[in-house]
């Protein structure tokens, strides 16, 4: 069209003004310090009952059994102090509910508690004033930041749904009746996606989340919405949907109890629910389903069959949420189209009160790499090695399947632009690049295959290759066996409730998949870091069996006849060599070329060569069954600029086990040499204490990146969502406050002046803690708009006032890829195609598909000098993410970052389970209600 202006970002977020809330109210409690203090107390005595000082006092008791007498709408805080409900809840029955609670907790059975005698805790629950509140009363700001109370984002999603869902939706020639569940989101639960065969289900399912962001004077709801997929059994589901009797109710979301296989309504829920004579159907309802199925399974086990699954049919009122990702007859997402059409309705539903914050385009075709080049050209190799002060480099390649031998001597053939193939013979040294780069193979089975033998260092006695040479860096390529099912369910993580006796839910290996303690590669790597040998493993290129034979070749292999007939790229031996350079801190051109050209030529007074760019990554490991506490991991790199433009720029890195800058791959083998640190160390305990110790190690480590750099410039880039309990003047309502000298406000706050960042870069990638983009429309200058369409670019949030936020917008590659077609761009799951596999009408299972949509990466900088620029350092973000250093396409962190975060995820004791839904598989430092 022609005159065209601007571009404006279309998202699922909307201001949440009084007008938007209208006359929304819920009923408040909240309690004194004094209940607060007994709410500890009760929970020292618990884990004394269970003798387990990581467990958690099951409230669950307490809040399962008012939504099944108030309808679905109770949250509990008892860490802030609150209970607010959307409808009353009377002073006597929360007086004996919480007396059964501090019963059970403190050991009695459910019928030697006397109603009669209330415990003080109870009672001073129930004589806290109940006051009815007006939501749109309590949306406070503190300097223009929004600022409301944790229980207004807790309860506001409550109406918002419920007007959400009081009318029919039209979408896609379909009429939806939504209908909304205790969260505060809404669910399609009349209309399920359904395989061909009508035997698996999915449900599309929305949340309404508010949110905060930066300089923004209103909080944002920020809806979105997936397809939750509906297990036939309740074996390993942590979450169970139930629909109640009355229709005009919430769906529930209920929790079960326990961990592993077998999970329950926790028993003393339903004795509570029992003994105040409270209609628990609900909960009664799901625990027979669970019983019936462990008779059926127990019964076809006697009879010899151990694999015994409920058949799959049509739904029922009771729906458990298959909490892992693996194989499943209906893909994942909602696609574009479904986004599109959500926005349509809630402006439909609450018309010119839906207003969205401005989103602008600020930067457009960032370059990257073409996949076909991606990996750095033998030169670069030669000079990032130069520039560490190495002048060659070894690769040592441990193999047993002869499979993956051929597939790394192409590879590493094809990257050093060879143009005849050798077939190397083992333990003697190929010259890849003269005698700057070589390649040593050495078959190692015993080494590399999975079982409690495997990675002993005496395996590697003898091997030439890796015998350490002055001036010779080297690397190791190895490939490890994996004979399980990759989509077998997983065992369950940490954090569930437990019954009082302390004991825990069984759990099952799945088949095939070896111990953590016979992992081979966890294994390998650990024996190898301790020799500081960087290390990478190559995935097979194709599925493997059981019966899969390993010979060696016993005469030399004609390469040329084993090449398949299409020349095809090995992409798995691509990334894997890509992330070997990364592990060995060899960086090419590409980091060059992110560093020079348009905004970012200059930062405030420093040329964009001549600042370095620090990532710190913060993670909590939660506690699994055997161990005696939480894991907790902290990790930094740092990009450091050349001395000269000859030289390239070079990565270092540190760990809080190995407190010592020093070049990258040093750092991360140090780091994976020794164990994980439990939180029970004094300056790791998980609470504010620990927060605190921990942010001022960090600080020491800057303190010590400043002396390592001599004097250099550099910024600091960190995780808001998994760092805000660290610093808090990351948090949205402090920005424009000043913490106070020598704390631990931000990163480097507590460090002299001269030895601060000059900037901290907050990231901020967590599904639900960013907004959804679904669009960008193209608006002339006569305000006429185009066609909603995807993009790739960097976008401006326009503050209310300050500094404003960016968003890096990306569609995936699965999105845009080859032959994608773009699934759910124009339609939704309800009129998608099942496919064929008839000769003559084959089409493809669009059901069965994964939709894919775009997704938003928020950087917001935080300037620490009055001459420092936050929209140089936006794009500079951007732009490493847009090429990272381990792929062709883009990160969600920037390469600084991403390899601090790559340093824990190689670790040996990393855990590496499926995730659920809506979670991350890790235990992060943060809250759980946005930046607020």
């Amino acid at each position: 069209m022609a005159g065209k202006l601007r571009r404006q970002l279309d998202l699922l977020a909307y201001r949440a003004t009084p007008a938007l809330l209208a006359d929304a109210t819920v009923n408040l409690r909240l309690f004194e310090p004094g209940v607060v203090s007994m709410w500890r107390l009760l929970d020292r005595q618990y884990r004394e009952l269970v003798n387990n000082s990581d467990a958690q006092t099951p409230y669950s008791i307490a809040t399962n059994a008012l939504r099944c007498l108030t309808g679905g709408y109770v949250h509990l805080d008892t860490d802030r102090g609150f209970l607010v409900s959307r409808e009353p809840i009377d002073d006597d029955t929360l007086c004996d509910t919480f007396t059964l609670l501090t019963g059970l907790v403190n050991g009695q059975t459910v019928e030697e508690v006397n109603l009669l005698k209330p415990s003080t805790l109870a009672e001073r629950i129930a004589g806290t004033v109940q006051e009815e509140r007006l939501l749109a009363d309590h949306l406070a700001t503190t300097s223009g930041q929004p600022n409301a109370d944790a229980w207004v984002y807790q309860s506001i999603g409550w109406d918002l749904a419920r007007r959400f869902c009081k009318d029919p939706w039209e979408v896609d020639g379909q009429t939806v009746h939504l209908r909304p569940d205790s969260s505060g989101g809404f669910i399609a639960w009349n209309l399920p996606w359904s395989n061909k065969a009508g035997t698996a289900h999915a449900l599309a399912r929305g949340r309404m989340l508010m949110k905060t962001m930066a300089n923004i004077s209103d909080p944002l709801i920020f809806l979105s919405a997936s397809a939750t997929r509906i297990q036939n059994s309740t074996t390993w589901a942590r979450t169970v949907l139930v629909e109640q009797a009355k229709k005009d109710k919430p769906i529930i979301a209920v929790e079960l109890a326990g961990r592993g296989r077998l999970r329950v309504i926790h028993r003393m829920t339903l004795q509570t629910l029992a003994r105040l004579n409270m209609d628990h159907s609900v909960l009664h309802g799901v625990q027979e389903r669970i019983d019936h199925e462990e008779r059926a399974r127990q019964k076809a086990k006697e009879a010899g069959d151990d694999t015994w699954r409920p058949p799959g049919g049509p739904l029922t009122g009771i729906r458990p949420i298959q909490s892992k990702h693996y194989k499943f007859p209906i893909g994942t997402g909602v696609g574009l189209f479904f986004e599109r059409e959500l926005d349509r309705r809630f402006r439909e539903v609450f018309g010119d009160t839906a207003i969205s914050p401005n989103v602008v385009v600020d930067t457009v075709g960032m370059k990257q790499r073409k996949q076909t080049d991606i990996l750095p050209t033998p030169e670069e190799v030669m000079r990032s090695l130069r520039t560490m002060g190495y002048q060659r480099l070894r690769l040592v390649c441990l193999w047993y399947k002869d499979e993956n031998r051929l597939r790394m001597i192409r590879a590493l053939w094809s990257a050093y632009r060879l143009d005849t193939e050798v077939d190397p013979v083992d333990g003697e040294s190929v010259a890849l690049l003269d005698d700057r780069v070589t390649a040593v193979f050495h078959e190692a089975p015993r080494f590399l295959k999975h079982g409690p033998d495997s990675g002993m260092k005496e395996d590697l006695d003898g091997l030439a290759g890796l015998q350490p040479e002055q001036g010779t860096l080297i690397g190791v390529w190895a490939e490890t066996e994996w004979d399980g099912d990759e989509d077998e369910q997983q065992e369950a993580t940490e954090g569930e409730d437990q019954e009082l006796t302390g004991t825990e839910g069984g759990s099952e290996e799945p088949a095939g998949r070896p111990g953590e303690d016979e992992d081979a590669k966890h294994r390998s790597r650990r024996t190898l870091s301790r020799r500081n040998i960087t290390s990478q493993y190559i995935k097979d290129g194709k599925k493997k069996t059981a019966t899969t034979k390993t010979t060696t070749p016993k005469q030399p292999v004609d390469l040329a006849q084993t090449k398949p007939k299409k020349k095809a790229q090995d992409h798995p031996a691509i990334y894997a060599q890509l992330d070997l350079y990364r592990s060995l801190g060899i960086v090419d051109r590409r980091i060059d070329d992110v560093m020079v050209g348009g905004v970012v030529d200059l930062i405030g007074p420093y040329k964009a060569t001549e600042v370095a760019h620090c990532g710190i990554h913060v993670r909590r490991q939660s506690k699994r069954r055997g161990e005696r506490s939480a894991k907790i991991c902290v990790t930094a790199t740092v990009l450091r600029p050349p001395a000269d433009p000859s030289q390239a720029w070079t990565l270092h890195g540190w760990s809080y086990t190995d407190r010592n800058w020093q070049p990258y791959t040093d750092a991360q083998n140090a780091f994976h040499a020794q164990d994980y640190p439990e939180g029970k160390m004094t300056e790791l305990v998980d609470d504010n204490k620990g927060h605190k110790s921990v942010a001022k190690t960090i600080d020491q480590a800057l303190n010590d990146l400043a002396r390592y750099l001599d004097g250099t410039p550099y910024t600091v880039t960190v995780d808001g969502n998994a760092t805000r309990r660290l610093w808090g003047g990351l948090h949205n309502n402090k920005q424009g406050e000043t913490g106070k000298p020598g704390t631990t406000w931000l990163p480097g706050y507590s460090l002299r002046e001269d030895y601060r960042p000059i900037a901290v870069i907050r990231i901020n990638k967590d599904t639900y803690e960013t907004p959804r983009p679904f669009g960008a429309t193209w608006i002339n200058e006569d305000d006429e708009h185009d066609t909603k369409t995807t993009s790739k670019s960097l976008f401006r949030v326009d503050p209310d006032f300050g500094h404003p936020t960016w968003l890096l917008v990306t569609v995936p590659p699965q999105h845009d890829g080859a032959n994608s077609g773009r699934l759910g761009e124009d339609k939704t799951r309800w009129t998608a195609d099942h496919g064929s596999n008839i000769e003559g009408q084959l089409r493809k299972n669009e059901m069965a598909a994964n939709w894919y949509a775009m997704t938003a990466t928020e950087i917001y900088v935080i300037p620490l000098r009055d001459d420092i620029q936050p929209r140089p350092l936006a794009v500079l973000t951007a732009r490493l993410c847009n090429q990272p250093l381990t792929w062709a396409n883009r990160t969600r962190y920037s390469a600084p970052l991403h390899a601090a975060q790559k340093m824990d995820q190689d670790h040996p004791q990393y855990r590496r389970t499926q995730v659920a839904e809506s979670d991350d598989g890790t235990a992060q430092l943060g809250l759980t209600d946005g930046l607020d």
